[in-house]
């Protein structure tokens, strides 16, 4: 069955318009996987990625995607990002969820018939999209980000407070750690330059048209615990009240299960799906013993004349 749920998620995937090619990735050197669904898959060049994707990479893995927006990331060791994980369709928007890791992006001029483009969020910031190339590397408490090329703006997030806007120029080195706000210098730190995966040294080339027309369909992997996922569980409202519709069959899963409710102050939103009963509507208390139910007559219909 799980094969067969696969099969047509995979299929849906590649039934995409004529006029946008999809994000595909293209180079992969080590090992990755694709959060699909309610399983994983393994990652490999080629593979089209889907909206709700969640692309994990391996300690010593490097992979290139080409957006659908015609912009390019590329992830380093130990990432985790979700691919466009909203289901909110009154606001056509497109975003890379960086849970943590390295990340290099490189903007693109924009084509209308691209569609939206891919802005950038994490725990810590929002990145808009725009033309320029940025390198980083975020946890949920840290961000080290060094402006390659162009401009970029950035907006800190606070929590309880609105975001506070950061305008950063080609060759701005910008440090934060959570709580405090962030600080900009001019050149990239010794240290971050030391740390940077080598492939985000070079300019890659694009590889899309390779498998614009041949897309390749990934093998499944194990599938994946509570432990697996408690990030993306315990994320921000946007990110994980998704994941609930997508990731419910899992709460049948006895450990998986075991898990949620041990958690389920840090994701409320499971309870339905964990105790249904409570929400199903209450029947009326039954009349106390010894009572006789009383009908009245219903008042007969007149017959007077007007």
């Amino acid at each position: 069955m799980r094969g067969l749920i696969l099969a047509a998620t995979i299929a849906a995937s590649c039934s995409v318009a004529a006029a946008e090619v999809p994000s595909t990735l293209t180079i992969l050197e080590g090992e990755a996987l694709i959060v699909r669904g309610s399983g994983r898959v393994h990652a490999a060049e080629g593979v089209r990625l889907s909206p709700g994707d969640i692309v994990e990479t391996g300690a010593s893995t490097f992979a290139q995607v080409e957006l659908s927006d015609q912009s390019v990331v590329q992830f380093g060791p130990s990432t985790r990002v979700m691919i466009n994980g909203s289901t909110a369709k009154s606001k056509p928007e497109r975003w890379l969820y960086l849970m943590e890791g390295w990340m290099k992006m490189s903007g693109a001029k924009r084509d209308a018939a691209s569609g939206p483009p891919f802005d950038l969020r994490a725990p810590l910031f929002e990145i808009p999209a725009n033309p320029g190339v940025v390198v980083l590397r975020a946890t949920p408490g840290e961000l080290n980000l060094f402006v390659e090329r162009g401009d970029a703006r950035l907006a800190e997030r606070h929590p309880g407070a609105q975001p506070t806007m950061v305008s950063l120029r080609a060759g701005d080195y910008y440090r934060r750690k959570a709580p405090a706000r962030g600080s900009v210098n001019p050149g990239p730190m010794q240290a971050f330059l030391g740390d940077m995966p080598r492939f985000f040294r070079d300019s890659l080339p694009l590889r899309i048209d390779r498998y614009r027309d041949h897309p390749v369909q990934p093998k499944e992997a194990p599938d994946f615990a509570y432990a697996d996922v408690e990030a993306w569980l315990k994320a921000e409202p946007s990110v994980r009240r998704p994941l609930m519709q997508r990731w419910r069959g899992k709460a049948r899963e006895q450990a998986f299960r075991t898990a949620l409710i041990a958690n389920l102050s840090a994701h409320p939103e499971w309870d339905p799906i964990l105790f249904p009963e409570k929400y199903k509507p209450k029947e009326p208390p039954a009349p106390p013993r010894g009572t006789v139910a009383v009908t009245r007559p219903a008042p007969a219909a007149s017959t007077a004349s007007p």
